[in-house]
């Protein structure tokens, strides 16, 4: 079946309805491996987010990717799936219609080079975005025994898989992937093993569900090593007639930035589930496996956390509302404990996700709700509008989709006002809360530190602190923010910082400050706002303390107030983490206050 045979279609970004997918329909696209092409399908259903979930869909052997596309209920569950994260479909299939399971371990083009090639052709953001997060592989009979070797040779790139029925991977493949060193980290590549971290190390949710009626139904020990990735050692419990569950009970490594109930393995034996593309599971697969897990790449392997939708599991509010001609959308979270005493002023903390993310994704990805909850205050996520994001990296390639990306350049002529847009939602959350107008702050991540940086300096006065994170005081072709006029034109007023980099984004923000680098200038440009003199330092050698992962750079002003803050993290690739979202509230945020245009500093972080 040709490409002409598939409906689908481009539009362009409408400011009435930013979100809607600008690629629909499905479309037949091919990877080539060893020589060879090799094709599938993709299919991106109505009402996909710019950035949201992918699943690879395996079928059994004698199918192929139409056939699934056909006949299977993926589609379905794809059009009617309620959540903000809907998913998008890659439907593969075996080369002349088999299956080569029984290749050895690292064939360089054999299927599981297949199926990784496709998944890198998905990372490209060509005609959408799959966020780096929310990769899952599902499979059928034979193509749930790819699925399983797939997912053990390039563990650290997928947040899930589940076999029906193809549960019988060959036990020298599942010994050799364990015993390999695990190279890519997802953001992290470790050639040289710094960190020792074997394949059958990096934790996999999985779910094994057996069918005894077809050959390759019987799980043989794939189950068994997805426990092992796991640390789980306890006996199971059963959630459903048919479904026991295994969790980890112990800390998992890196806590706080992992959640032990994603560290989950379900086992399940029912006989025929794999037949008819074992439809009668699909909705299950999906919603009561798959969907409920994510890996965020934040440490090395990927942080594995439980997803959770920020209306339907967190109950924050949702607005969708035009503002200067554009639709635009933002969360706010309201911890309980400011519920109960809605008179109370309470500090407002903005978060802003980087380019390509979403609101709803950075909510779960940052975590800044656990926080909130902690210490009783107000988080507002707003979500960017898609555009290009102008920059000479591998992540902005001009041929990409326009991706959620914060337009503070106006390099797009009729697209919306940021600042416009961030003075109405303080007023609109002001006016729906008490809000302590003294403690506002901001922070994001990546496109969102650049955001932040904006803010802080074209709207200094509402700001008590701000942490911009994983992105530098831009000076580079078509991005420049120091020439915007708002910024030009700013008044002098004193900001506090903490900038935050990770050990493995030299590319953007080098961990090692210099006179001659991006790191270096921009901490010369907020040591000046902050009438730390001289602006720059003669070395950046001394002021540093080491805890653990995190190498903090600070500088005071003459109170001890640490106004001018650089941190960078061992091994953390381009991400953010639960643990430095608790860091820059409990350390910085909450000692900073903007008291009659004052920026006052409380070390102990009492403000009565």
């Amino acid at each position: 079946m040709g490409s002409e045979m598939y409906q689908n279609y481009h539009c362009e970004v409408d400011p009435k309805d930013p979100f809607k997918p600008l690629y629909q329909g499905t479309f037949e696209e091919t990877v080539e491996v060893g020589g060879k092409t090799r094709r599938y399908l993709l299919y991106i259903p109505e009402g996909a987010r710019p950035s949201t979930a992918g699943v690879f869909v395996l079928p059994e052997n004698g199918k192929t990717a139409d056939d699934l596309w056909r006949e299977s209920g993926w589609r379905m569950i794809a059009d009617t799936e309620e959540t903000k994260e809907k998913l998008i479909l890659f439907f593969l299939e075996p080369e002349n219609g088999k299956w080569q399971f029984d290749e050895p371990y690292g064939k360089p083009d054999g299927d599981v080079a297949y199926i990784d090639a496709v998944y890198l052709a998905g990372t490209q953001r060509l005609k959408f975005c799959v966020h780096e997060s929310k990769f899952y592989l599902t499979g059928c009979r034979e193509g749930g025994v790819m699925a399983n070797m797939a997912a053990m040779y390039n563990p650290a790139v997928w947040a899930g898989v589940v076999s029906v029925g193809g549960s019988e991977v060959p036990e020298d493949y599942r010994k050799a992937a364990a015993a390999d060193f695990c190279t890519n980290l997802d953001g992290f590549i470790d050639e040289t093993h710094r960190l020792g971290l074997k394949k059958g190390e990096i934790p996999m949710p999985a779910w094994v569900i057996d069918d005894p009626e077809v050959p390759t139904g019987t799980d043989n020990g794939t189950a068994a090593y997805w426990r092992a990735s796991c640390g789980i050692t306890e006996t199971g419990h059963q959630t459903a007639p048919d479904v026991m569950e295994y969790v980890r009970t112990e800390e998992p490594p890196y806590a706080p930035n992992q959640e032990k109930q994603a560290f989950r393995v379900c086992t399940s034996a029912i006989a025929g589930a794999s037949a008819d593309y074992a439809n009668p599971l699909l909705r299950r697969i999906w919603k009561d496996f798959l969907y409920r897990q994510r890996r965020w790449m934040s440490g090395p392997g990927g942080d594995l956390r439980v997803t959770k939708d920020p209306v339907a599991d967190l109950g924050m509010e949702y607005h969708y509302e035009e503002i200067g001609g554009w639709m635009r959308e933002w969360y706010v979270y309201v911890p309980e404990q400011v519920k109960a005493q809605p008179e109370k002023p309470v500090p407002l903390v903005f978060a802003m996700h980087g380019y390509t993310c979403a609101g709803e994704i950075y909510a779960g990805n940052s975590e800044w709700y656990k926080v909130a909850d902690k210490h009783g205050f107000i988080v507002v996520h707003p979500s960017a509008t898609p555009g290009q994001m102008l920059m000479s990296n591998q992540a902005c390639d001009p041929d990409n989709v326009p991706l959620p990306a914060w337009n503070f350049m106006h390099n797009a002529p009729d697209g919306p006002d940021e600042l416009e847009f961030f003075r109405a939602m303080l007023e609109k959350t002001c006016a729906a809360h008490a809000i302590d107008r003294s403690r506002v702050y901001a922070t994001g991540h990546s496109h969102g530190s650049v955001m932040t940086q904006v803010l802080a300096m074209a709207m200094s006065e509402v700001f008590a602190a701000v942490a911009p994170c994983s992105g530098i005081v831009f000076q580079m072709p078509d991005m420049n923010i120091r020439s915007l006029p708002e910024i030009v034109s700013r008044k002098d007023v004193p900001v506090p910082v903490w900038m935050f980099g990770g050990e493995q984004e030299a590319w953007l923000l080098p961990n090692k400050p210099t006179a001659d680098n991006e790191t270096g200038d921009s901490l010369r440009i907020w040591r000046g706002i902050n009438h730390i003199e001289p602006a720059m330092p003669e070395e950046f050698e001394t002021g540093w303390t080491v805890h653990g992962r995190w190498h903090d750079l600070t500088y005071r002003r003459a109170d001890g107030a640490p106004v001018v803050n650089f941190t960078w993290v061992d091994y953390m690739p381009h991400a953010t983490m639960t643990e430095m979202s608790f860091r820059i509230w409990e350390e910085f945020f909450s000692k900073f206050a903007r008291v009659d245009g004052e920026v006052r500093y409380f070390p102990d972080g009492n403000h009565t």
